[in-house]
């Protein structure tokens, strides 16, 4: 009898940890950031030449890779906000200098572009209630 009791309140303990571990998963999700983006090259940023921010949770950015989120952004030195992000994401900015992308799939070739991070590897940014980061990239890495 006093070993089924131990078991039960083993049990009610593992779920209860469980019950309350639960919010703090789902917090994990819940992570803001707000992303300066900077472009220093040739070029006006305006309406017609966008910088784009994306969102990703993996470092590893391909074409089969899917942003979490993503924004357009018309002026230089403006912030994008996100919220909903997990702990740490990777970030990807470009530049639209031909005034001709539209955002829905890959950039063209030519294409402004940085991958945030330090010598071509991609850093992880975390994410959380006062998290910010800013983006400044120019024309010297551009898509393939």
């Amino acid at each position: 009898m006093q070993q089924q009791m131990k078991r039960a309140v083993l049990g009610f303990a593992v779920l209860a940890m469980a019950v309350l571990a639960a919010p703090a998963a789902m917090a994990q999700d819940s992570g803001a950031l707000k992303v300066t983006v900077r472009y220093t090259g040739p070029g006006t940023v305006d309406a017609t030449h966008e910088l784009y921010i994306w969102v990703f949770d993996t470092p590893v950015i391909d074409e089969n890779s899917v942003p979490l989120a993503a924004d357009v952004l018309t002026r230089n030195g403006a912030t994008a906000s996100f919220t909903g992000l997990p702990k740490q994401v990777y970030l990807v900015a470009a530049f639209d200098e031909r005034g001709d992308y539209d955002g829905s799939a890959a950039p063209p070739s030519g294409t402004p572009i940085t991958l945030y991070g330090a010598n071509g590897v991609a850093d992880p940014v975390p994410t959380g209630d006062d998290a910010a980061v800013t983006v400044t990239f120019d024309d010297t890495v551009r898509m393939p």
